[in-house]
């Protein structure tokens, strides 16, 4: 059969749909409780802060220069190992940038 691009995506999406359906438990429930952790503590974290009388402006910043950091970090290493450590502080950090984005919806701005 002619390898056309529909059937290159199609096995694509089989690869990646298989892959999330063959992960362990334990892959999948650090990658889920990483995700939840990562929203709870920005959320708290920014509640917390904007009762305070912190400039939310450079606050927001710092936030987003940290999951920066955390990206240039994971792209750098290389390690085979940490490889559920490096998936856990990416979900962490989805799961922050989530909280950041929804909090700004929630004040307007």
């Amino acid at each position: 059969m002619q390898k056309t691009n529909y059937l290159k995506l199609q096995d694509l999406i089989d690869s990646i749909i298989t892959s999330i359906i063959s992960d362990s438990w334990r892959k999948r429930s650090i990658m889920v409780l990483s995700l939840l952790i990562g929203f709870y503590f920005t959320n708290s974290l920014l509640s917390f802060l904007l009762d305070k009388s912190v400039n939310t402006i450079l606050l927001a910043i710092l936030i987003v220069i940290i999951m920066e950091l955390s990206i240039r970090l994971s792209l750098i290493s290389q390690f085979s190992k940490l490889s559920i450590i490096i998936i856990s502080i990416n979900n962490f950090r989805i799961g922050s940038t989530y909280a950041l984005i929804l909090e700004a919806f929630k004040l307007g701005s």
